[in-house]
C-alpha cells in the first residue's frame, strides 16, 4: 500500500522518548477484580503456536500466531519501519484482565509490555487512541472518572500522542472529566475533537474558549484540540480528531450533555487539513481519529485524501485482521475492536520516491505479554503497574463500597406481596449450616467459600481489590442488594460467595423452615415438572460431550429450561467478561448439593 508523503500538519512538539516500561500481568476493568478485558483467544484467527515466545516474554510463553502466521511475518525483512503507530480504542474501562479465569486477553499492562518490545527492536513508536476510555455503564460515576485518569496516565507513559473522545466521555460531563487530567498540566496525550463546542444560554461557545483552562488568556491551549503533531523517529506525524455525525446526533437526541454540541464534520476537517498544512514540522503521515462508523469513515476518506489513515469505531468486538481501503481511495480504515483485547500496529516504510509503504499487524494482548518476575520487580520494570496501584488506592480512599447503589432483590420484592408481608434480609451462610450441615461443609471447602481471599491475597497487580465494588460484587453475598454485603467490618458474615448468592436473602426461610412461600423464593429456577437438576451422572456425561454435539442429547423441555435458568444465575458472575471458559456441566461437580431435607425432616421451629 503506497501513499504520498507530502501532507500537512498540526500544532505540537516532537515526541520525547519514553522510559523503558518493561513487561506485563493480570488485573482490573469492570466486573470481577476490577473487570477483565474479556476472553481468551476466542478469535479463530488467533492462537498460540508451539514456537518460541517473543523477545522479553515470560518463560514458557508461546509465540502468537495471527491468521496462522507469526507477528510481522509479511513486513520487510531486515528493514526497520521509519515510524510505527499503535492504534487502540473503545477500551470501555477495562484496565486489565481480572485473572479470575485464565487465559484472558487485554489490559494496559500487557499493552505497555508489547509497545516496549517494539522499541526494543529499535522501532520508533507512538500511540493513538480512538477514545471511549470510560465504561459504557458505571454503577459509580466517580469510579469511571478515576479509570479515565488512570488510563490517560498510562497512555502517557506508553508514549501516546493523541486520544479522541467517544460516547462514554460525552455522557460523563466531558468538561469536568477532562479537568481531572488535562487541566492539571499540559501534557500528552492530548484530547482531539475539533468539532466539539460548548453551549451556554442557547449560544455556541467556540472550542478554544469552552475547553480552555484559562479562558481569559488567548495563548493558553484548550484541553480539546483540533490537531496534534509529533515526530516519530524522523517522520512528522499529524493527527486530527472529530466526532462523527452519527455520534453527534445520538449525543444530542439522548441529551448526553446539553452543554456540548458538534460542528459539521466537513467544515472541521477542512480546518484540520489547513492547520496540518501550516504546521512547521510538515507532517508526512496524517491520521484521522474519527469517532464514527467504518461506513461513514469510508465516506470521509473520499473527501479528505489528506489523511492516509483513519481510525474509527469497531463494527464488532473482534476486529478484522487487516484494515480496509476506502473505495476509490488509498486511505486505510482501521478498526481495533473493543475492551483493549487487541491493538493494531501500522508500520510506515519510506520508499525511494518519498512515499510510504504501509504494513499492518493486528495483535491480541495475550498472556505472553505479562510482566515477569515478582510484583515489586514488575512495578519497577513497568510504569503502568504503579499507575494501576494508585488507582486501586484511590478507590479504597474514596470508600466506594458504601456508595454502590443497592436495589431490592427480586425475592425481597415478592415477599412484600405475601400475607402477611415479609421483609427479607441476608443472614449469611453460617445460619444455613444448622439444617444444611453437609451442604455447608461442601461449600466451606470450595472456592466459593473463600472467594474474598482471591481479592485479599491472590490479586496483587494491583492490590486492594477487596475495596473495589466492581470486584466485590462477585466475591460477596448480596452486594448489589439491600441488606447485602457492605464491607468487612459491617457485614463480615457476608464475605465470600455464600448460599444466598444464588438462593437470595434467607431470613424468611431461616425463621420458618417449612414455609412453602419462602422455600419457593429460595429456588426461583425450579420448574413444576423438573424440580431438581438431572442426576450427577447426566451432568458428567454432558460435560464430556463436545458442546457442538450436546444439542443431540435428549432432555425433557422442563429439565432444559431448569438448566438454562440455573446457568443464568451462575453467569451473573461467570460471564464472558470474567469467566469466558465457564461451562455449567463442567463446573457443576464443584458445587453440586442435594438441597434435600436433613434427617428427620425440616424443623418446625428454626434452630437457634
Amino acid at each position: 500500500m503506497t501513499v504520498p508523503h507530502s501532507l500537512p500538519a498540526a500544532r505540537g512538539k516532537p515526541l520525547r522518548p519514553f522510559a523503558v516500561l518493561g513487561l506485563v500481568s493480570a488485573l482490573l476493568g469492570s466486573a470481577c477484580v476490577a473487570g477483565t478485558p474479556g476472553t481468551a483467544p476466542t478469535d479463530p484467527n488467533v492462537r498460540l503456536a508451539s514456537g518460541d515466545a517473543p523477545k522479553g516474554a515470560p518463560p514458557g510463553s508461546k509465540e502468537t500466531l495471527v491468521g496462522g502466521r507469526p507477528l510481522f511475518a509479511d513486513w520487510p525483512k531486515g528493514q526497520k519501519p521509519d515510524a510505527v503507530i499503535v492504534f487502540t480504542g473503545q477500551t470501555f474501562g477495562f484496565l486489565q484482565p481480572c485473572g479470575c479465569s485464565r487465559p484472558q486477553t487485554g489490559g494496559l499492562e500487557r499493552r505497555a509490555v508489547f509497545m516496549e518490545s517494539l522499541r526494543a527492536k529499535g522501532w520508533p513508536v507512538t500511540g493513538v487512541d480512538l477514545g471511549d476510555l470510560l465504561p459504557e455503564k458505571s454503577a459509580i460515576r466517580e469510579q469511571g472518572q478515576m479509570k479515565y485518569v488512570a488510563q490517560m496516565n498510562a497512555l502517557r507513559e506508553m508514549g501516546y500522542v493523541a486520544v479522541g473522545i467517544g460516547k462514554t466521555e460525552i455522557a460523563s460531563d466531558l468538561l469536568a472529566l477532562l479537568a481531572n487530567y488535562g487541566y492539571q498540566k499540559e501534557q500528552r496525550p492530548f484530547t482531539l475533537a475539533g468539532n466539539a463546542v460548548g453551549v451556554s444560554g442557547g449560544k455556541i461557545v467556540p472550542r478554544q474558549q469552552w475547553f480552555s483552562p484559562n479562558p481569559d488568556k488567548k495563548d493558553v491551549r484548550p484541553v480539546v484540540e483540533l490537531t496534534e503533531v509529533g515526530t516519530v523517529g524522523a517522520v512528522p506525524v499529524g493527527v486530527a480528531g472529530v466526532v462523527g455525525k452519527s455520534l453527534a446526533l445520538d449525543a444530542k437526541n439522548a441529551k448526553l450533555d446539553p452543554t456540548l454540541d458538534f460542528l459539521e464534520v466537513p467544515d472541521t476537517l477542512k480546518a484540520a487539513a489547513a492547520a496540518l498544512a501550516r504546521h512547521p514540522l510538515k507532517p508526512q503521515l496524517n491520521v484521522l481519529v474519527y469517532q464514527g462508523t467504518s461506513e461513514d469513515a469510508a465516506k470521509v476518506a473520499k473527501d479528505f485524501p489528506q489523511f492516509q489513515v483513519i481510525l474509527c469505531q469497531a463494527d464488532t468486538d473482534l476486529p478484522p485482521l487487516m484494515p480496509t481501503t476506502a473505495p476509490g481511495t488509498k486511505t486505510l480504515v482501521v478498526q481495533v475492536g473493543h475492551k483493549g483485547q487487541h491493538v493494531g500496529v501500522l508500520g510506515a516504510f519510506k520508499k525511494p520516491d518519498g512515499t510510504f509503504e504501509f504494513k499492518y499487524q493486528l495483535v491480541p494482548m495475550g498472556e505472553e505479554y505479562i510482566t515477569p518476575g515478582k510484583d515489586e520487580d514488575a512495578r519497577k520494570a513497568n510504569k503502568v503497574l504503579p499507575i494501576l496501584e494508585e488507582y486501586a488506592k484511590s478507590v479504597r480512599a474514596a470508600n466506594l463500597l458504601t456508595q454502590y447503589p443497592r436495589v431490592p432483590h427480586p425475592a425481597q420484592i415478592q415477599a412484600q406481596g405475601l400475607k402477611p408481608p415479609a421483609a427479607l434480609s441476608y443472614v449469611g451462610s453460617d445460619a444455613c449450616a444448622k439444617c444444611h450441615a453437609a451442604e455447608h461443609a461442601l461449600w466451606a471447602k470450595a472456592h466459593h467459600g473463600r472467594a474474598m481471599e482471591a481479592l485479599e491475597k491472590i490479586a496483587t497487580r494491583p492490590t486492594l481489590r477487596q475495596y473495589d465494588p466492581e470486584c466485590v460484587r462477585c466475591h460477596s453475598v448480596g452486594f448489589e442488594y439491600q441488606t447485602g454485603y457492605v464491607d468487612e467490618k459491617k457485614t463480615a458474615h457476608l464475605k465470600h460467595v455464600g448460599c444466598e448468592s444464588c438462593h437470595g436473602p434467607g431470613s424468611g426461610h431461616v425463621a420458618n423452615p417449612k414455609g412453602a412461600d419462602f422455600l419457593a423464593l429460595m429456588s426461583p429456577w425450579k420448574q413444576a415438572d423438573a424440580k431438581k437438576l438431572p442426576a450427577a451422572e447426566f451432568m458428567e456425561k454432558m460435560a464430556n460431550t463436545p458442546a457442538a454435539e450436546r444439542g443431540r442429547v435428549a432432555i425433557a423441555p422442563a429439565q432444559q429450561l431448569l438448566i438454562t435458568r440455573v446457568e443464568g444465575t451462575c453467569m451473573k458472575c461467570h460471564d464472558q467478561e470474567n469467566d469466558p471458559h465457564f461451562d455449567l456441566y463442567k463446573y457443576w461437580p464443584k458445587v453440586n448439593h442435594s438441597g434435600l431435607a436433613p434427617a428427620g425432616g425440616w424443623p418446625a421451629v428454626a434452630p437457634k
